[in-house]
This record gives structure tokens, sequence and C-alpha cells, in this order.
């Protein structure tokens, strides 16, 4: 088995021979196992225990065995105890999950401040094939089917290449002591109803079941890469990045294949599931104008694109005003930056240049007033022969979509707007015959993210 255990990690690339390994260790037959094979190939290791005082003085039974057995092999121990059961009552989590968290927790701390490399666990197949049938009875896509991995990160599983009944019969020939967890033999757990139940009858089915489910898994890894590159490929031919949001064009998405677990792909890092994704599908042949949220994450539905953005675009203060004096030099706010500038030379472009705008001085009252448009506003665009125009048909006409409304903003002097931001400037404030004028640039935030 030594043999076979050194051929695993090079094979699977888990460590250098000269890297420093810190083995998680229970004090049962796999960890224990884990440890002499360790020791028999010469490799640098420590061992670390966690008492989790859940079995009374069985669990500061493991922990003394396990304190003597890194004695006996002569290589660096850490241990600690933690309150698991006022854990799981503080934070309403299962056993399991608790126990998990606190575990990985210091054992990574552990590590980071020892030096060592790599965190190794002592999962085999049997723990693979469990993992694997578990996923596929509570859900999952196929990241779920793909088992323990054999490294991921700076965590490895040495011990992925052999399965429970060779780990068994060696233990046994070589006379290795350990210690039994009692908890193992009971259907408490969701893993126990399939170690013991579950299994068996597959095993009935096929007496080589942990040999071909270990290779369905091997299978299955390489098909989860294909998948990832097929998924890849489509992002970058549906999805397009510009001015900070994500433009996930409706045909190509459509002329997909599979085009529910594409979307499922593009939105979950976003923090959208599988139930909001096939609210969105549903709606796609309805009226656009839709906006989906994730805790993260706003999705618009417009008229040929999903149109994905950060929640912290959206100005929760929906009523906050900015107040500008004439002594003002710039304002920031939510969308990007005013910078203000009184000259007295006369523009020959500010009527194609959205982003600047020329005010006669003479006819703005101060303080300026900065918010965000609401219905009813309206006013007199430049250009427009004095006609009043409401500036939500304006934007309308222009063919904003939502996020784009939702972001307007107007300036306005003594109640009236003068500008509608980066957009259209009012007629009644135009430069006529003034040697003081105030030119107003505006940054949109977006351009320099």
């Amino acid at each position: 088995m030594v043999k076979n255990f050194k051929n695993y990690i090079s094979k699977k690339n888990l460590f250098a021979t000269n890297d420093k390994v810190l083995l998680a260790v229970s004090g049962g037959m796999d960890s224990v196992l884990l440890c002499h094979l360790f020791k028999a190939s010469g490799f640098q290791f420590g061992m670390a225990h966690c008492n989790f005082q859940l079995r009374g003085e069985a669990s500061d039974g493991d922990a003394a065995f396990v304190k003597s057995l890194a004695q006996q092999l002569d290589v660096p121990f850490f241990e600690t105890t933690f309150d698991t059961q006022k854990y799981v009552d503080d934070n309403k989590l299962s056993i399991q999950v608790a126990a998990r968290y606190l575990r990985y927790e210091w054992l990574e701390k552990i590590r980071l401040e020892n030096d060592f490399q790599y965190l190794a666990t002592a999962h085999h197949i049997d723990d693979s094939i469990e993992t694997v049938l578990y996923n596929f009875t509570k859900g999952c896509g196929i990241r779920g089917l793909h088992g323990i991995l054999p490294k991921k990160n700076t965590i490895i599983r040495p011990l992925l290449f052999t399965d429970k009944k060779e780990i068994k019969e060696y233990v046994e020939m070589h006379q290795i002591e350990y210690r039994e967890d009692a908890s193992n033999a009971t259907d408490k757990y969701s893993r126990n109803n399939i170690r013991h139940h579950v299994i068996p009858i597959l095993e009935k089915i096929n007496s080589a079941f942990q040999k071909t489910g270990s290779e369905n898994i091997e299978r299955l890894r390489d098909t989860e890469l294909l998948f990832d590159f097929a998924i890849d490929f489509l992002k970058k031919e549906i999805c397009e990045a510009k001015d900070n949001q994500i433009f996930i064009h409706l045909n190509k998405l459509k002329n997909a294949p599979a085009p529910s677990t594409v979307l499922f792909e593009i939105l979950n890092p976003y923090g959208f599931n599988n139930a909001q994704v096939q609210q969105i599908m549903s709606s796609l042949t309805h009226q656009s104008g839709a906006i989906f949220l994730s805790p993260t994450h706003e999705l618009l539905l417009d008229r040929a694109f999903l149109i994905l953005k950060n929640n912290s675009y959206n100005n929760t203060i929906t009523n906050q005003e900015f107040l500008i004096s004439r002594n003002d030099t710039h304002l920031d706010f939510p969308k990007g930056k005013l910078l203000f500038e009184i000259n007295n030379n006369t523009p020959t472009f500010f009527a194609k240049e959205k982003n600047i705008a020329f005010f006669d001085l003479k006819k703005l009252k101060f303080p300026l007033t900065l918010r965000k448009w609401k219905a009813g506003d309206a006013f007199y665009p430049f250009g427009m022969n004095g006609q009043r125009k409401k500036v939500k048909d304006l934007l309308t006409n222009l063919k904003l979509n939502r996020f784009e409304k939702d972001e307007t903003y107007v300036l306005e002097s003594d109640g009236q707007i003068c500008w509608v931001v980066g957009i259209r400037l009012d007629e009644r404030f135009k430069i006529e015959d003034s040697d003081s004028i105030l030119k107003i640039r505006f940054e949109d935030l977006r351009d320099s993210l």
C-alpha cells in the first residue's frame, strides 16, 4: 500500500516531497493509517486533532490517543477543544455543519501559523462515492457529481486511491491501533444511512460497485472539465461587458444549447439561484421591464438583453438631494462627479457634447440642486423652440432601459430643471449676451471602472 500511496501522490501532483503537510487526525482507522503511511514514506508532516466534546469521555480518549500517536511517530502535534453544542445552539446549525466549519477554520489557522504547505484529510473512495450519492439525492448540478477532489487549493486527500475494505485489511494485517467512533455505527446521519443501507444494495447489483463508482467519478470529473470549457465559450459569445454592467444577448441565449443551464451558470456567481433562473426563463417572452434581485445584484429584462448590474449603483435614498453653491468646484454623487468652472469664454460646441453643459450664470439662482428625476418633472429642451417636455417622455424616446432611467439625475435652479445631466440642456438657461458663464463637466463613475 505504501507504494500505491506514493504513486497516487505523484500521479495527482498532490505535493512535493520536501513540502510540509498537516494531517487532520481524528484517531479513527482512516486518519491513523494516513499518519503511518506518511511516516513510512518519509514525508514531513504534523498532526492536528479537534476535540468536539460530543461524546464525553470517548472524545477525551480520542484526543489522548492522537497525542500519544504523535509522540510515538515523533512529529509536531496540535490540538484544540470546541464547545460544539454551544456553537450549534448560537448559530442554529446542524452538528455536522458546525463541526466542519470549526474544524477547517482552526486547521487552516494552524497550517498558516506553522508553515505547512498543505492540509491532508483521510477521505477515501467510499467517502467520495457516498458524497456523490448524497448530492444526487439532495439535488445538484454536474459539479455535485465529481465526488471528493484529490486536491483543492491547499487541501489534499492522499487516500482517494483506496477504499475502506483495503484500508481495514491493511490496518488489521499490520496490527495498527486506532479509536472506533461509535457514531459511525448509527443511522443518525444521512451519510451513515447511505453507507449502511444504500451501498449494500448497490453492491448486490454490482459486486465491483466501489471500483465502478470510482471509475464513474473520474469520467464525471472529465465531463465537468468539458462542461466548464463549453460554458466559458458560451459566456464569451452571449455576454458583453459595458458601463460596468453585463449585457446578456437574448437571441444568442435562446439559440444556445440548454439555455436554462447556460443562464444559471452566468447568473449563479452573482447570487441568483435555480428557481430564479427558471422564473427568468419563463419571463423572456413577456413584456420587458421586469427586474429580478439577488442579494448583491439586479437583473433587468430589457428588449434585446438581460442587463445585470451591482446593487451598489442603486441610491437607496431616492429623495437624496445635493446642494451646489456658487463657489463649489466639484460635487461627488452616486453616479459620478460634477466639475464646475466659471469663465467668460463663449462655447461653440455645447449642444453636441452631452457631458459638458454651459449656462448663463446670470440666469442661475444658487444654491443649485442635483437630484434624481421623478414623475411629473418637465423642462424646455434646448433646440425645441420653447416646447415643454416631460423628462419621462424624453427618456422613453431615447429608448433608455429601466436601469438607465433609474440612474438619471436633473440639475435645478430655483425649482426649474436646467439640465437633465449628461442628456439635454434646458432652453431657458442658454447663453445669450453674457460675460459670465458656468461650465459643468459630468464625469460618469462607470466610465472609470
